[in-house]
């Protein structure tokens, strides 16, 4: 290990991984999914504990972060932007490279990450949940009446 001179912030750099390689590819998702990961941890911890009000929102606004870094490390560098507009670089979009060196296709990573965007939002949104459940049981009672 040693210590150089040069900084960046948020900058992690690994020897000895061939790019292009699938453990290159899993350390290019490495980031995105472990923000991701947690936000799904924190918002089932949400969901069975009742934290004070103030922990609550600080929570959520955490869990806010975690929703929106995977779609905008995908989405904004495609777009010319950084991957937080305000903080990055965002010359690349790291786990749709990752992505691509471990196998999978654009399509099912679009898909995933439209997924699991979707179900993190609905978790931390419990307003939107409530009206989900409310429609389903109205079409549910249009459907399948009883006689």
């Amino acid at each position: 290990m040693t210590i150089t001179p040069e900084f960046e912030l948020g900058l992690g750099r690994v020897e000895g991984l061939a790019y292009g390689s699938f453990a290159y590819g899993l350390m290019l998702l490495g980031g995105s999914m472990t923000t991701n990961i947690a936000s799904w941890i924190l918002a089932l911890i949400l969901l069975a504990v009742t934290f004070p009000t103030k922990a609550q929102v600080a929570l959520k606004f955490l869990g806010l972060f975690g929703i929106l870094d995977l779609p905008f490390y995908v989405l904004f560098p495609q777009l010319g932007l950084g991957h937080w507009i305000f903080l990055g670089e965002g010359c690349g979009s790291e786990p749709i490279n990752g992505a691509q060196m471990i196998g999978i296709s654009d399509p099912a990573f679009y898909f995933a990450i439209a997924l699991s965007t979707f179900g993190l939002v609905l978790f931390y949104s419990k307003t939107l949940r409530r009206n989900i459940v409310n429609s389903i049981r109205k079409l549910r009672g249009l459907f399948f009446f009883s006689v």
